[in-house]
């Protein structure tokens, strides 16, 4: 079925079931528990009750290898972004949150038997949120997030002869985009699992004519607690992205499907400060027109919440 199809059926269940169900709102957010939030490398995944602020630090790389042609063309590209949130609760029912990402992008190419390194390193786009809770009782809860991305990165990067970059190399997306999503996670006796369908969205193109592709992704995690600071947690992902339209570099469309596998690992220390990691890799990929092939991405964060 098409990833497409799916998460809007999924959104859908999610919203009717919720909203039919006689649960309402306990504001009992299961903070205190180590797997209260979902695995580092899933955004949006939990709101806050009325008056609490958290800040938090992410950093994540990933890799791009497998070269369809090790003579010609794309050879190997790293990116790695921090990213800086916060997130504030004006009442029991509403988050919101912003995050800014610094994006350092690198990529090694063959051209006519020489190898070129080409890149760019710059402020990313800025991403707004408001996460309204539709269900919070003891043991679960369900959440809405309605997102913008607001086009503040760079889209005019170049290479080393001045021509600029394909739109996939930039450190910005040049368009403003919406990126809706549904949450949903339930706590047992010393575990939890989750879910969430999200999406990208792309509303206008750049001023050179190109739009990034909409992305769809389905992901569910499952977290183990080892004790009251100490948690483990392992998730699936599929993602489906369509291609740049209006670009002339076929090789870097970035349309792809993937299914990603990740291990992760959680820890409270010292007066509250939550530690994260998760790493992943491709299960199962088809990457279309483009030369690489997704590869591991890790993902280290620190969450305070205030």
């Amino acid at each position: 079925m098409n990833i497409r199809i799916l998460g809007g059926q999924l959104l859908c269940a999610l919203c009717t079931s919720t909203l039919l169900s006689s649960g309402t709102l306990a504001h009992d957010t299961n903070s205190k528990r180590i797997d209260s939030h979902a695995p580092i490398g899933v955004m949006a995944d939990h709101f806050h009750k009325k008056g609490e602020l958290m800040a938090s630090l992410r950093g994540m790389t990933m890799d791009m290898n497998d070269p369809v042609s090790t003579t010609m063309g794309p050879q190997s590209m790293t990116m790695n972004m921090a990213m800086l949130g916060l997130m504030y609760a004006p009442s029991d029912t509403v988050t919101f949150m912003g995050m800014i990402n610094y994006v350092d992008i690198s990529m090694d190419m063959i051209m006519m038997g020489n190898t070129q390194k080409m890149g760019a390193s710059n402020i990313g786009d800025l991403t707004l949120n408001a996460m309204i809770a539709l269900h919070d009782s003891k043991d679960s809860r369900f959440h809405i997030t309605l997102g913008a991305s607001v086009p503040t990165g760079s889209t005019k990067g170049t290479n080393s002869m001045g021509s600029p970059l394909a739109l996939t190399m930039q450190t910005g997306t040049g368009s403003w985009g919406f990126t809706p999503s549904a949450t949903y996670t339930k706590f047992m006796n010393g575990w939890s699992f989750g879910a969430q369908a999200n999406a990208k969205i792309w509303l206008d193109d750049t001023a050179n004519g190109e739009r990034m592709g909409d992305q769809f992704e389905l992901t569910s995690w499952a977290a183990f607690m080892l004790n009251d600071a100490v948690s483990f947690s392992t998730r699936a992902a599929y993602s489906d992205r369509s291609a740049v339209s209006g670009s002339m570099m076929s090789a870097l469309t970035d349309a792809r499907q993937v299914a990603w596998g990740y291990a992760g690992f959680n820890t409270i220390v010292g007066a509250g400060h939550r530690l994260a990691v998760e790493a992943g890799l491709p299960i199962w990929q088809d990457k279309n027109a483009n030369a690489l092939d997704m590869g591991l991405t890790l993902t280290v964060g620190w969450q305070k919440a205030f």
